[in-house]
């Protein structure tokens, strides 16, 4: 029978060496046959494999699928003249277009003997192909959402793969309904799953990853470059039923790999982790919460400022020493929930948020503090952690150009849309893999857009994604969630349930939750010491280790720094004596009091002015109009008085409403 169809014939008119042409134009990488016959028969077969079919199809330019599918949607045939008027191109530019597509043996032309034009040659697809290849699009996403249930339920046992058959434990005579409804068991899919290639795994977790939808161009250029073969992958997976390889008309035929919603669902509570490395130790696989970290490192990074001051490099951004100087000063909250943004410096982060809270600017080669930061500094903790979420919260809708030095560059503040998102997942789920997170963002905000274009897919996908990793990033930095390492499953922590869903904080430590040294080391187990203690300890101490248990060290210079802070010492003290089984030692409570008591600050104000008078009583009128007014600084003698370098010319203004005679030395 296939010896009598036009594309038979058609083949059987060339040389084998022509053949072989045709064949690698199809990428068919072993000829099939021993001889010319069997060989036409054999390329035959493969050119009505769909596999092979839609890797030539995707290769057409909009101009050749716009031609060829003309062709197919008119019952396969249309002269010269129909398709040059149909694509709006004169007839010699369609000529090309044409013998590019019967290169590839999806056409044959048929000349008009009869006229001296030859707009009525005719133009034919092989019957091979006429049924064959789709000419649908994907109104509303509808190919990205494949069901296997809704496709196979009117198909027989024959027509499913033998693979897939095999895999299931298919019974002979078996009933579609019955095979599903076994194949589609949690417990199968998971065992389906289970028994794929390491290869194989990554290969789905990467589509899974993409939303459950990526274009095969992407995808077999991540094989290939991870040394796979994509002829043998895909099919592999599509037998099992864990993708599908579909396309569609959109301009060009594209050719995507879609996961059934069915393996979607599976995916979502029992995700596909990447392989732990060997020689990985127990201690590596562990728990992590920052806690408070972080809105204490904020504080941390003030008194920094003020205490020592920030240089800035020519370059306009901060000095290499600066960023070593300032990361030995501060906590070190895990921040490698993303292994490439783990080497961010923690000045870099916070100098932003200062800036968008105000206190800070750039006067010369220095970042230095613009406005007084005691109060702000004396705040609880969690009323500061609100207020940071806030500021973050609302940075992406201020129209603001600030230096780049207060700029978050390596990790962008979040859209608050991403992160509520991804915080609602994390609450639905309990527990939940980053993995489940981009496919279901991916999915929602992207894949299933009214804007969604296939072409500018990657680049669309690589922006989404910056904006879920800096979700992920933020929520684990301010505390809000933990992560379980090395599989990077997230949930909410005890703040984080605290700050979203207004929980209760344990706020009593146990007695004995903490045990105090003769050298003043102090050993703190975080099950039985609460979140606001922890806190407490790492303001006023030196955090010397954290292996299970803390280990502080509790010394002069820590304790004044936990005063300068802002905390109040009898807290920490009534702290100490509520958590320590055995009373507090009197030497140290000596020591206490003696550190508390003699701060040896110095207060040196830069942009302030002094203003003096001869006569006190001059002083005294002058101070009778400015003195509520938050002009004076301090008042340094009778006759001397620093005022706000901002607030000159306003008290110039009042001094001569007082006829005084105004001297200003600049």
């Amino acid at each position: 029978m296939s010896q009598e169809t036009v594309l038979y014939q058609e083949l059987e008119k060339l040389d084998l060496n022509e053949i072989k042409k045709i064949a690698s134009l199809w990428n068919i990488q072993k000829i099939p046959g021993k001889d010319k016959k069997s060989t036409i028969l054999g390329l035959m077969e493969i050119f009505q494999n769909e596999f092979y079919l839609k890797g030539v199809l995707e290769k057409f330019t909009p101009l050749q699928v716009n031609i060829l599918t003309s062709i197919l949607k008119n019952k396969g045939v249309m002269t010269l003249g129909e398709i040059s008027r149909k694509v709006n191109i004169p007839p010699i530019n369609v000529e090309m277009e044409l013998n590019v597509l019967r290169k590839y043996y999806l056409l044959y032309q048929r000349k008009n003997r009869e006229r001296l034009t030859n707009n009525l040659d005719k133009y034919h697809t092989y019957d091979e192909y006429l049924k064959l290849i789709k000419v649908e699009t994907n109104p509303k996403g509808e190919k990205f959402k494949f069901s296997i249930e809704k496709a196979l339920h009117k198909s027989t046992l024959a027509e499913l793969p033998e693979e897939w058959k095999e895999a299931v434990g298919a019974k002979k005579g078996e009933h579609i309904e019955t095979f599903l409804k076994n194949a589609l068991e949690q417990e199968f899919l998971q065992k389906l799953i289970e028994g794929l290639s390491d290869f194989d795994k990554d290969i789905l977790h990467q589509i899974y990853i993409h939303g459950g939808v990526i274009e095969a161009d992407t995808i077999r250029n991540y094989i290939t470059v991870n040394r796979g073969k994509f002829e043998q992958t895909i099919p592999h997976l599509t037998s099992l039923y864990l993708v599908r390889d579909l396309y569609y008309v959109e301009d060009k035929f594209i050719r995507v790999i879609v996961i059934p919603k069915e393996i979607l669902d599976h995916l979502q509570f029992a995700p596909i982790l990447p392989p732990v490395k060997k020689g990985t130790r127990v201690r590596q696989e562990k728990i992590s919460a920052n806690g408070l970290d972080f809105f204490l490192n904020v504080k941390k990074l003030i008194s920094y400022i003020s205490r020592k001051g920030l240089n800035l490099a020519k370059s306009g951004k901060i000095k290499q020493a600066d960023h070593k100087r300032t990361e030995t000063e501060l906590l070190s909250p895990d921040i490698e929930i993303f292994s490439e943004k783990s080497q961010v410096y923690q000045i870099e982060l916070i100098l932003p948020i200062l800036k968008l809270l105000g206190y800070v600017d750039i006067k010369g080669e220095n970042v230095i503090l613009i406005q007084e930061t005691d109060e702000f500094l004396k705040k609880d903790i969690f009323e500061i952690m609100k207020l940071v979420i806030h500021e973050v919260n609302e940075a992406r809708t201020r129209r603001l150009n600030p230096p780049e030095v207060f700029t978050a560059t390596e990790v962008p503040f979040y859209e608050k849309g991403i992160l509520d998102k991804t915080v609602k997942l994390i609450m639905a789920h309990g527990k939940i893999n980053t993995s489940v997170i981009f496919s279901h963002i991916i999915r929602d905000h992207l894949v299933f857009s009214p804007t969604f274009q296939i072409k500018t897919y990657e680049e669309d996908l690589a922006d989404l994604r910056k904006e879920i990793i800096s979700a992920i990033f933020y929520l684990q930095l301010f505390g809000l969630i933990e992560v379980e390492y090395p599989q990077r499953n997230l949930s909410l922590s005890e703040l984080g349930a605290h700050y979203f869903n207004h929980e209760a904080l344990v706020t009593a430590t146990e007695k004995g939750g903490i045990t105090i040294n003769p050298d003043f080391s102090i050993i703190a187990f975080p099950d039985r010491v609460s979140l606001h203690g922890i806190h407490l300890l790492k303001a006023f101490c030196e955090l010397k280790d954290y292996d299970r248990v803390y280990t502080f060290l509790l010394t002069k210079d820590s304790f004044q720094l936990g005063i300068l802070l802002g905390y109040d010492k009898e807290t920490f003290i009534h702290f100490l004596r509520e958590s320590s089984k055995a009373d507090l030692a009197q030497n140290l409570l000596f020591l206490l009091d003696d550190w508390g008591n003699n701060l040896p600050i110095v207060t040196i104000t830069e942009d302030s002015v002094l203003l003096r008078t001869k006569d006190s009583q001059v002083m005294e009128l002058l101070l009778g109009q400015i003195k509520g007014k938050k002009f004076v600084l301090e008042e340094v003698s009778p006759t001397g008085i620093i005022i706000e370098k901002s607030k000159v010319m306003e008290v110039i203004a009042i001094a001569e409403k007082l006829n005084m005679i105004i001297r200003l030395n600049r």
